[in-house]
């Protein structure tokens, strides 16, 4: 199974497990609430569902233990599993002691506080804590764990005097009714759910996964057994408890929930630690929520009662200490931020001295660009020189045939003029190059597209070239037609081809195609030579760039180096590229891709039939 199918799988579940959930409270609170089947019914259903709703969860929590969640650290991971190892742990007792309270139930009524059941209620309660603890969070500094501590003591702090002054005050209280071991136990369950929920909500604060640990469930449904609690304490001390009251619904929620959280898909995502993420108002408010409440609480006594406990009097004044040293935290922590942040002020200046520095680095290099440049415009008038060789060899035909008269026997007479010929082509041909390049240095030339029979014109340059005499050469060209500059492609393969014959033996088998890749064009040049170095490779479309080693003849001789780089800048003028690679079973190929060129449209290109 893939992973998104998988994941696929576990939102499915989660969402059937919500659904079933909110039926299943709904429904047990309408027969709480309508006491459907009478007393004894309604007591054996409530003690069904609780049971139900803790091994479930139970259930849940062990299954999500063995999940492991995608792209985190073994340490994250391992700090996962266990923490569902014991919240299942605790939801397991909790239901075995459910369990107990029923049996005893139905065989000698509602058992009494302390009782066997309550050795499972108690023992999920230490599990519970331990389990909201064991999740993983993000690590921060010392000041941050300061406050963080505090948080805690001030969510805690504030989550007592909301019990004392509504439950727990009168659950302390000496009655004639209730024993001391009794009222200690009563005490004991939203102690605990008050640890529970105060390291939930502390958590939450520093949490970094997204959709990974869930702590908003899982505060909310320890929050829901707390409110039972604080309920079973109030009506057990008054004797008015019973199986089946609105006071079990808080189980039944908090232990749904915590089934669902368990069950909810983990998301492979962390976010930036708290030094790299803005924390938003509702994180940084949270401690100061129950805070609220409790105040509000307060002035509700004071309204009501005129006066206060001296336990809340205690209490209310240890709210005020924390909040005044976690303002002095905050304090330290906001002078400790703006020391990091002239540090990385004075950072941020060293960069931008760095970067003015490498600037001015640039700008003398651009200015050696320039030099170069200017360099290689000498270069290009330098290059006159190699002029003198053709120009040389013409005026020593022209000086043999004045002084001779034109006296000399026809096929002498012939080999001169031939001589003399070659010499002019060649002269040609590199003035030709040379005002080519120079009008692409200068982005003047611009090609002349026609409709162009390509294989007629690869056939044309390999006949009328003559210094490829002595090469063997196959042609395979595809009978296409392209729109495109007809000479300046010419340019391309008689380029290509002179390059090969300046850098292997004659004898060299040489091959030359033209095919169609869709509507581009691919001209390639293969020879059976000694390829291209490696070195080369990235560089030998550059201009002036010389292939290294000694030419295989003196009559063709290596060139100045401006023939590849005009292969190149015209197949760029194509919008096209050219490169070099090595040919399958030994030497060079060179290929150059005209893009666009060839269609099947008609009027603009087509392919011929074939011959």
């Amino acid at each position: 199974m893939t992973v998104k199918a998988k994941k696929r799988g576990e939102l499915r579940n989660f969402r059937l497990v919500v659904v079933a959930s909110s039926a299943l409270t709904v429904l047990f609170l309408a027969w709480v609430v309508l006491g459907v089947g009478g007393r004894s019914v309604t007591e054996l259903t409530s003690n069904i569902v609780q049971a139900s709703a803790a091994l479930v969860a139970a259930w849940a929590c062990f299954n999500a233990a063995n999940r492991n969640p995608y792209g985190f650290g073994r340490a994250w991971t391992a700090s996962l599993h266990r923490a569902w190892r014991l919240l299942g742990s605790a939801a397991l007792f909790w239901g075995l002691g459910q369990v107990v309270w029923t049996i005893t139930e139905l065989r000698s009524g509602e058992p009494g506080v302390p009782s066997l059941a309550d050795a499972g209620y108690l023992t999920a309660l230490p599990l519970l804590i331990a389990g909201v603890l064991a999740f993983p969070t993000a690590p921060m500094r010392a000041t941050a764990r300061l406050r963080t501590l505090l948080d805690g003591l001030l969510i805690a702090a504030s989550l007592l005097f909301l019990g004392w002054s509504t439950v727990l005050g009168d659950a302390f209280r000496p009655s004639g009714t209730s024993t001391t071991l009794e009222r200690a136990i009563c005490l004991v369950y939203p102690l605990g759910d008050i640890v529970a929920v105060t390291i939930a909500l502390v958590l939450l604060t520093r949490s970094r996964g997204r959709g990974v640990i869930h702590l908003s469930m899982i505060a909310v449904a320890v929050f829901s057994l707390l409110m039972s609690d604080l309920g079973f304490a109030y009506t057990n001390l008054s004797d008015s408890y019973g199986t089946g009251s609105l006071v079990d619904v808080g189980w039944v929620i908090g232990w749904l929930l915590l089934c669902a959280s368990a069950l909810k898909p983990t998301v492979a995502e962390l976010r930036p630690s708290e030094d790299e993420e803005e924390p938003s108002i509702t994180r940084l408010a949270l401690p100061y929520a129950p805070l609220v409440v409790a105040a509000v609480t307060a002035l509700i006594i004071q309204i009501v009662t005129g006066e206060f406990e001296p336990f809340l009097v205690y209490t209310g004044t240890m709210i005020g200490l924390l909040v005044i040293s976690r303002q002095i935290v905050a304090l330290i922590e906001n002078r400790q931020l703006n020391a990091r942040l002239r540090d990385t002020v004075q950072q941020l200046s060293v960069r931008e001295q760095e970067l003015k520095d490498g600037l001015r680095r640039e700008l003398a290099a651009a200015d050696q660009l320039r030099a170069a440049d200017a360099m290689k415009d000498t270069f290009l008038r330098a290059v006159s020189h190699d002029l003198r060789t053709p120009l040389t060899a013409m005026l020593g035909v022209a000086v043999t045939l004045e002084r001779t008269r034109l006296n000399l026997p026809r096929e002498q007479a012939l080999d001169l003029v031939g001589m003399l010929v070659e010499k002019t082509r060649k002269l040609e041909r590199l003035l030709k190059d040379l005002l080519d390049l120079n009008r692409l240095e200068e982005g003047v030339l611009e090609p002349n597209r026609s409709l162009t029979d390509v294989r007629e014109l690869v056939h044309r340059v390999v006949t009328e070239v003559d210094q490829l005499a002595g090469w063997p050469i196959d042609i395979e060209a595809e009978p296409i037609q392209a729109f495109i500059d007809g000479p300046k492609v010419e340019r391309i393969v008689e380029n290509l081809l002179l390059n090969t014959t300046r850098h292997t033996p004659p004898g060299t088998r040489v091959w030359v195609k033209a095919l169609a890749r869709g509507s581009d064009l691919e001209l390639i040049v293969e020879d059976a030579g000694p390829g291209v170095p490696a070195e080369l490779a990235g560089t030998i479309f550059e201009a002036f760039r010389r292939g290294a080693g000694p030419a295989p003849t003196m009559s063709h001789a290596r060139g100045v180096g401006i023939g590849l780089s005009l292969v190149a800048r015209f197949a760029a003028l194509h919008g096209g590229h050219a490169w070099v690679d090595e040919r399958w079973g030994g030497g060079a190929a060179f290929h150059v891709l005209l893009p666009d060129v060839v269609s099947y449209d008609r009027g603009y290109a087509q392919v011929l039939d074939r011959l």
